[in-house]
């Protein structure tokens, strides 16, 4: 098979769906790759390292989708990839994916995957990504001229440390929670399910609405990490709820992808990630694992190799 791998086209995304090894393992399958010029250039892969692992390089996004067979992505097609797409094309990539398309081309959602042992390996790859951005960018923000309370995360001795709230105890959700303890935060987690706070080292709260409402009107940083599969993100906030907590709070909705656990969070850019609403601070970056791309990347190609090689194989080798 023909694989494809264009350059990502949504401003500061710098992820590329194949990383060189990822190639060389294609390649080895015999399976042909083409790789759009510059597409690893951001997540620092040159032209040279795809080329060096079997790679052909092409001028245009238009010639690549017209010469693949499954164009493997990071992010869904954009408007421009959506007129590039035909009847035959499959297409591997992360939500979200076109509602319509071409009669004929086959949609893979790469979020969705099981993978081989039903850990859907690529959500948990940049779910984990996510909930250690998630902190960092919360650290960042706390500083006074960036809006925050002018705290540091961890304290100092004779000085406790920031109060963080995370809000889902899944993979985000406990990788926000093992940093930001790591970094020095007093850090409480509240979740649904008992044997996912069983899980974590720190105090676990049953997430009622009323804990809920306790726990985020004394947080300094509130991070919500939470997901219902194939239906929009429960929305545990309301905007009333921001008048109620400390002035230079830190939002960080890491379910603004699904509709956001805040009512008040706007969906932001890695650009600008950061603005307040009613004097607390809101992160809401759909695509935050795109802040670090060659990580990503790496993380991300390792996580699809054998979904993309499964769709691959479903048709005759190229070479």
């Amino acid at each position: 098979m023909i694989i494809g791998i264009p350059r990502e086209t949504l401003p500061g995304e710098g992820r590329v769906a194949a990383v060189p090894s990822a190639v060389r393992a294609l390649r080895g399958q015999r399976h042909a790759v083409l790789i759009e010029q510059d597409a690893g250039l951001r997540s620092g892969f040159g032209d040279d390292e795809y080329i060096r692992a079997g790679a052909e390089i092409v001028p245009t996004a238009e010639e690549l989708y017209d010469r693949s067979e499954l164009v493997w992505k990071v992010l869904g097609p954009s408007e421009h990839e959506h007129s590039l797409l035909r009847a035959g094309l499959h297409v591997l990539a992360l939500l979200p994916l076109p509602v319509t398309v071409p009669d004929g081309v086959v949609l893979h959602d790469g979020l969705s995957w099981p993978g081989r042992h039903g850990d859907f390996p690529a959500r948990v790859a940049m779910s984990e990504i996510a909930g250690r951005l998630a902190v960092e960018a919360a650290s960042h923000c706390l500083q006074q001229p960036n809006g925050g309370r002018g705290l540091l995360l961890g304290g100092v001795a004779g000085v406790p440390p920031a109060e963080v709230v995370v809000l889902g105890a899944g993979v985000a959700g406990r990788c926000a929670a093992e940093l930001a303890m790591a970094m020095g935060a007093r850090v409480t987690v509240l979740d649904v399910a008992l044997p996912a706070l069983r899980a974590v080292r720190t105090t676990g709260l049953v997430a009622t609405p009323a804990a809920i409402e306790r726990a985020i009107l004394q947080a300094d940083v509130v991070i919500a990490a939470v997901r219902v599969p194939g239906a929009r993100a429960p929305r545990l906030c309301q905007r009333a709820h921001l008048a109620l907590m400390l002035p230079g709070a830190i939002v960080v909705d890491l379910s603004v992808a699904e509709g956001g656990a805040f009512e008040s969070t706007p969906v932001t850019t890695l650009a600008n990630p950061s603005v307040v609403v009613d004097g607390v601070v809101h992160i809401g970056v759909p695509n935050f694992a795109g802040a670090v791309p060659r990580t990503a990347s790496v993380a991300l190609s390792h996580a699809w190799l054998d979904l993309a090689a499964e769709i691959a194989g479903q048709a005759t080798p190229a070479l």
